[in-house]
Order: structure tokens, then sequence, then C-alpha cells
């Protein structure tokens, strides 16, 4: 009975822990409308200076457009020149058929005179001859200035407009750490669809140091003539993954609340967005330039609305279909990002750090 009793009175004691503990843990209240989860989030990622990153792609995208430039046309100088001759030569045959004339008349008078002097029978006859009817004087008429043949205007090679361009993202991968409170990055990749578009890239003190797959040293530029600085505070990865978050949030989509899954770092909403081609063109700065439809799948975590990882899925039937994965660790607490060591970078393109 003793023994009964202790067994029940223990199990008893272990069922209150267990509501006490799963009471304790459950400070943090759920949350069921989507737009104020995505609201806290946005408001959550504004406020990191670090993170480490890892993407992976598979698929294709289409990215800008470029419309091949017309052929130029046939200059018009050739027919014009042609006909500029064409009536230059008939102006001088008429000249000369008009000059003709008069010398026929002078021969015919010079005969008669003759014919009247050598026999007075053949003198009326010669007379006839020697005075004969006026033929009427050709007039000549005034050759044409040609007309100059007019200088063809060179027909001008537009500058190529957007058009699509498809890129593979087949085994696309890229990892680093952004830390923006210190102006450091430190990003490898590679992206296979595009030939030569891999290595490594650091970011520290201005200086960019950029080394391809191989190489032993990295050669150097100042960060401020990267394409996209991704240190940059302003416009930078973060800056710009914060404008998709934005977008993301715009409050004429319709966002829904899949549930509440659990997580390696803790239990996270599952948020599912649709964008639509308006909303991406506009909040991304893409309007005029081909954009489709996008899902987006957000864990957000239920204590922090930090982004625990995402996921965008396209398909088009133009531009094909693409799944882009990127999950998001070590919030404000990556490592310090250092310059290479002497002896492994080219200083040649080294700018002085600006004085603080």
């Amino acid at each position: 009975m003793f023994l009964r009793r202790s067994i029940a009175t223990v199990a008893g004691g272990l069922i209150v822990v267990v509501a006490l503990v799963a009471g304790c843990t459950s400070t943090t209240s759920s949350l069921s409308d989507p737009h104020t989860i995505l609201d806290k989030m946005v408001t959550a990622e504004a406020g990191i200076s670090s993170v480490h990153f890892e993407v992976t792609a598979i698929g294709q995208f289409q990215f800008g457009f470029m419309t091949p430039a017309p052929v130029a046309t046939s200059s018009p100088a050739a027919s014009e020149s042609a006909s500029a001759s064409a009536s230059a030569a008939a102006s001088a045959s008429a000249t000369a058929s008009a000059s003709a004339t008069p010398s026929a008349t002078a021969t015919a008078s010079a005969s008669g005179s003759a014919g009247s002097s050598a026999s007075p029978n053949a003198s009326g006859s010669a007379a006839a001859s020697g005075s004969p009817a006026a033929s009427p004087t050709a007039t000549s008429t005034a050759t044409p200035v040609p007309t100059p043949t007019p200088v063809p205007t060179p027909t001008p090679v537009p500058t190529p407009t957007p058009g699509p361009a498809t890129i593979p993202l087949d085994g696309t991968t890229a990892s680093g750490d952004i830390d923006v409170a210190n102006s450091a990055a430190q990003i490898t990749g590679t992206l296979p669809g595009v030939p030569n578009f891999a290595g490594e890239l650091v970011v520290v003190g201005g200086n960019a140091y950029l080394r391809a797959p191989g190489q032993a040293t990295f050669s150097t530029e100042a960060a401020s003539s990267l394409p996209l600085n991704p240190a940059d505070s302003s416009s930078g990865l973060l800056p710009e993954f914060q404008t998709i978050l934005t977008t993301i949030d715009d409050k004429s989509l319709s966002p829904k609340l899949v549930g509440i899954e659990s997580r390696p770092g803790g239990p996270c909403y599952h948020i599912q967005v649709q964008a639509t081609p308006d909303v991406v063109g506009t909040g991304l700065g893409l309007t005029g330039q081909g954009v489709g439809y996008a899902i987006v799948d957000l864990w957000i975590y239920q204590s922090s609305f930090l982004i625990e990882h995402m996921e965008l899925h396209t398909s088009d039937p133009v531009a094909g279909s693409a799944a882009i994965r990127v999950v998001l660790t070590e919030y404000n607490s990556v490592a310090p990002i250092l310059a290479p060591a002497a002896g492994q970078f080219d200083p040649s393109g080294l700018v002085a750090p600006a004085a603080t």
C-alpha cells in the first residue's frame, strides 16, 4: 500500500512539475494576424548589425533585357548620284545637237555662191540655192547645274534596351558574414551558370580583397569601386534585404499563417506570401521590366521575430522556375572579420582608411 501511494504521489508531482514548466516556457503569446507578425519581423531585422548567411539555389532566373541592335539601312547616296549623272548627260547631249544646226546652214550658203558664178543657166538655180530659205535657228538650252549629291546621315546605333536573359541557377551557393557596424564582410560563392563567376570577397577598412578559385593571393581595390559593397550600411546586402522584407510586408498582399513549426533554434511562425508583379516592381524599383509572381515562405522565430530561414519559389512559362533558400544565423554575434595577412594580397589597389 505504501509503495502504491508513493508511486501515485511521485506521478502526481511530475504532472504538476510538467504543467508548471510548460506554463513557464509559454510566456510568449502566439499571434494569429500574419500582417502583425510581418510588421514585427521587419522591425526586428532592421535592428541587426551583423549576421551569417547561407544561400542555395536551383532552376533558372530571368535577369535584365537585351534587344539586338537593328541592321544598318543602306545609304540613298548611290541612287541620288546616278540620277544627277543621268541628268548631266542628257543636258550635254542636247547642247551638242543644238550647236550642230547653225554649222549646216553656213555650209549651204557657201555652196550656193559658188554655183552662181560658174554658169548663167544655172544662175537661177544657183540663186535659189544661194539664197536658201532660212532654217530656224536652234535655241541652245542652258546646261542645268547638277544638284550636289547629299551627304547621307549615318543611322545611329541605338543603345541596347533591357530584354530577357536567362541565368541557370543549378549549383549556386554562397555563404558569408556581414558586419555593417564595422563596415566589414566576407563572402565566398559560385554561380556555375555564369562563366568565371566564383571566388572570395573580403571587405575591411574601406578596402576590398578579391580572389578567384585556385588563386593564392588576393587582388585589391577600393570597396567604393565595387558594383555592390556588401558591407555598406546604406546600400549593401543588409539594406537590400530589408527592402525585400518591406516589399513582402506590403499591405496590399494577403499573407497567410501556415502554422507554428518547431525548428532547431526554437518554434517559428511559418508565413507564406504571394508577391504580385506590381508590388515587386514598385517595391524593388523594377518598374518597366518583366516581373513575375513569386511565392515567399518565411520561418520567423516566435520569440525574437528574426528570420530563421526563407524560401523563394518562382514559376513562369517563359522564364522557367527557380527556388532560392536563405538561412540566417549568428545574429549580432559573428566573429571579427579581418583583412588577409601580409603577403596574401597585392597592395597596389589599397586606399588609406578614412580618419576617425
